[in-house]
């Protein structure tokens, strides 16, 4: 069935991705970006930024304006802010939250008086990470801007079960796209981190540019949206990353956290 389809930060990554994909699948597809393309064809961009109440107000209603109905909700905006926590400052902390969770509430939140007012719901997907369940030495504060994702699906999934508005979280794990090119550094690092923050960084860089292919994604995502039954959240990516939250699980935290540094020569 053909869906009406709003996906934020779809200018490039991720975003992009699944919008191409559900496009080609005939699924009628709204993107958004802070600066979108306008020669851009594959599918429409309007202009967002999803830390501005009004810019969010704006592009919700054009976006309604555009396809009549909206019905599935793509939360993918986003970025990552790369340093030691101590050395982060407040400003880019709150920076990192606006975007990576309030950015989320925003659209969530403009949206769900249309998807009250459909009979038939609608669905929120929110592009989570593997890093919303197991925190990353010198990611801290992307880490904790996912982590509060976590909490926010398990009680809105339950708010909105009265509504037939079903809601989940994607987890991905490290994918092939421009997430390091577009990562922040801090802008200074003291000696006494520099060694463990460089041995980081390359380790991260490494691993994502090896990252999987993000069509994985867009196909999980076009079965979710025809799917009755939404689980909380869902894991994807190469099992040598995934398969960490398993044993997190096993382990408990504290011996997982050992485990971890003995690897990670921490």
């Amino acid at each position: 069935m053909t869906k009406n389809i709003l996906i934020s930060g779809a200018s490039s990554g991720i975003g992009k991705a699944i919008g191409e994909y559900l496009t080609d699948k005939g699924h009628k597809v709204i993107g958004t970006s802070r600066n979108p393309d306008k020669k851009y064809k594959k599918f429409e961009l309007i202009s967002l930024d999803v830390t501005d109440d009004e810019s969010v107000k704006r592009a919700c209603k054009l976006a309604l304006e555009k396809l009549t109905r909206i019905d599935v909700l793509i939360n993918n905006a986003g970025f990552g802010i790369y340093g030691p926590i101590e050395q982060t400052s407040i400003e880019d902390t709150k920076s990192q939250f606006e975007t990576n969770y309030f950015g989320v509430v925003r659209m969530t939140n403009e949206i769900l008086p249309h998807f009250k007012s459909n009979h038939n719901g609608g669905l929120i997907i929110n592009i989570s990470s593997l890093a919303a369940l197991i925190g990353l030495p010198f990611q801290g504060h992307y880490s904790a801007s996912k982590f509060a994702l976590e909490g926010y699906i398990e009680a809105l999934r339950m708010e909105l079960k009265p509504f037939n508005i079903k809601a989940c979280n994607i987890n991905p794990a490290d994918f092939k796209t421009e997430f390091s090119v577009n990562r922040r550094l801090v802008s200074s690092v003291s000696v006494e981190y520099n060694e463990k923050f460089n041995q980081f960084l390359r380790m991260y860089e490494r691993e994502e540019n090896d990252g999987a292919n993000p069509i994985l994604i867009s196909k999980l995502i076009d079965k979710l949206i025809n799917q009755d039954n939404i689980k909380v959240r869902y894991l994807i990516g190469r099992q040598s990353q995934t398969i960490g939250f398993t044993m997190k699980r096993l382990l408990g935290s504290s011996l997982f956290e050992k485990m971890m540094s003995k690897m990670w020569n921490v």
